[in-house]
């Protein structure tokens, strides 16, 4: 029984991109590749060193998709959300199951 190799992806050197580095550090990725990854406005990167390159991956935002996902439930629901902290902060409240 033969075991596999895992499977390495090449970097195709003709996709690579040329991009200038302005001051403190900053260059643009290009208007493609942020499409393609999902990466707009005020999106947050994590960078890493790999050797002599650097790996910048768009961050793994389960907090802020949770807090988004809360924040539409009280804006459907129209929750006002002074009154449900004192609630809670109080004990006032009602807890339902399914």
């Amino acid at each position: 029984m033969s075991e596999s190799k895992p499977v390495r992806r090449r970097v195709n050197p003709s996709a690579a991109k040329k991009v200038r580095v302005w001051g403190k550090g900053q260059f643009t990725i290009p208007a493609y590749m942020r499409e393609r990854l999902g990466i707009k406005e005020n999106s947050i990167l994590e960078v890493f060193q790999a050797g002599r390159a650097i790996i910048a991956t768009p961050e793994k935002m389960l907090v802020k998709e949770l807090a988004s996902s809360v924040y539409e439930e009280i804006q459907k629901e129209d929750i006002n959300i002074k009154e449900l902290l004192e609630e809670l902060r109080e004990g006032n409240h009602e807890y339902e199951t399914d």
